[in-house]
């Protein structure tokens, strides 16, 4: 039986999540002024970009950070620092939104963690992307706060999962299927929770914004459909875990 107690947390995570994305919608729409501007800046720094300019890796240090806050909840708890990287590209067509967390791996640390989030944008999809990237950002931050409970300054009891640095490595070098990702056990808990957060926020069965993000996984070649469905598989087995009540 599912505890009335678990279902609550995850309640206050679900909010929580969506409580941050309305944030950092605010910061998108802000930062849509750059396209306007000659020299591309938001808070002085570059984020828009014409169809002729190099864009720089998003995922590097050439991309500054548009927004910092230390973040605190003190009903959960959690505590962290938030920041966000976006770029307005011409001509991307396209969303891009992903999260990194910088996370101790061990049970207790000394410092509070960070999450990073990425979002890039094509200008020509402004304003009507924004009901989109609401449900993308809360997907990202929830998924993000589960690894943060997962080890480090804000874990929680019962949440505690040792490092799979090793079988990461293992995936990225190709010594392991890029399927395989799916399956480790820190983002197991935390797909499904994004997953999960996003199905509410769009109001559809969870069922089926699974099968879209896998759908998603297969188009770009990191899955086949028979992985999918070994995925789905061990997926199941999780969402009694996570007091998840939904098919799948």
């Amino acid at each position: 039986m599912i505890q009335m107690k678990a279902l609550l947390f995850e309640g206050r995570y679900d909010s929580f999540s969506r409580q941050l994305s309305r944030k950092l919608i605010s910061v998108v729409k802000d930062s849509f002024a750059a396209t306007n501007d000659i020299s591309g800046k938001y808070l002085e720094h570059k984020v828009y970009y014409t169809a002729n300019e190099t864009v720089p890796n998003i995922n590097s240090n050439e991309a500054p950070d548009v927004y910092t806050e230390e973040i605190e909840n003190t009903s959960i708890p959690l505590e962290f620092y938030l920041t966000l990287k976006i770029q307005w590209v011409d001509g991307f067509n396209n969303v891009y939104c992903d999260g990194n967390a910088y996370n101790d791996s061990t049970i207790d640390a000394d410092e509070p963690p960070l999450v990073e989030v990425l979002l890039k944008l094509d200008p020509a999809m402004y304003p009507n992307v924004l009901s989109e990237l609401v449900s993308e950002l809360s997907d990202t931050i929830r998924h993000e706060i589960e690894h943060l409970t997962q080890s480090g300054w804000n874990t929680k009891p019962g949440k505690y999962i040792p490092t799979d640095v090793k079988l990461r490595r293992q995936i990225e070098t190709g010594k392991l299927p890029s399927y395989q990702y799916y399956l480790l056990p820190k983002e197991i808990p935390a797909m499904i929770q994004g997953l999960y957060n996003k199905a509410k926020k769009v109001r559809k069965p969870f069922a089926d914004v699974v099968n879209a993000h896998l759908q998603t996984t297969i188009d770009k070649g990191w899955m086949t459909p028979e992985q999918s469905e070994i995925v789905k598989d061990t997926w199941r087995t999780f969402l009694p875990k996570l007091a998840i009540r939904q098919e799948l």
